[in-house]
């Protein structure tokens, strides 16, 4: 068997063409990406509808599945290690490409209570996604702030991109179908 390793030009290519899209871009992109999976996880049955077990396992994964990159991507944005995209390493690039204070300010609060509304969605991503927890998982609370909580990371997104994002796949506006 053969290892393939990537040489440090090929990585520092990859760097520099990563840094070289501006942080909100990336941002909008992988908000993108959450509204993609909630638009999937909206659109599957209320109900498991096959005889097979199987298929009802597979879509009771599919859900889980779904959930956990969704919840992966909103505590992200609220994470504060500089080695992931989140809201305020977006707001830290902006004040060093000296853009507009007023844009910047507006949008703390909503950062703050951003953070205050995915302190569950953080527990359950450590507790659950993560694996830390060192008991059962009874103590976390149901995920039922998801729709909320998309919302205010798409109006963060779009005042962090200083213009209102599309989400569109294909021919489907992913604001509007998931009701943002």
């Amino acid at each position: 068997m053969t290892d393939y390793k990537i040489g440090k030009n090929v990585k520092r290519m990859i760097k520099d063409n990563t840094n070289a899209i501006p942080s909100e871009t990336r941002l909008a992109m992988t908000m993108h990406k959450i509204l993609v999976s909630y638009y999937y996880f909206n659109s599957l049955p209320d109900e498991l509808t096959s005889d097979s077990a199987l298929k009802n396992l597979r879509t009771m994964e599919f859900i889980r599945l779904l959930l956990n990159d969704i919840i992966l991507g909103l505590c992200m944005f609220r994470d504060d290690d500089n080695r992931s995209l989140s809201f305020d390493q977006v707001v830290k690039d902006l004040k060093d490409r000296k853009t507009k204070k007023d844009r910047i300010e507006d949008i703390k609060s909503l950062i703050e209570g951003y953070k205050q509304k995915t302190k569950n969605l953080e527990n359950h991503r450590n507790s659950y996604i993560a694996h830390n927890a060192k008991s059962d998982k009874s103590h976390l609370k149901p995920t039922t702030e998801l729709y909320k909580t998309i919302q205010l990371a798409v109006q963060i997104t779009d005042k962090l991109s200083g213009q209102k994002n599309q989400y569109l796949i294909e021919d489907i506006d992913l604001r509007q179908a998931n009701g943002i």
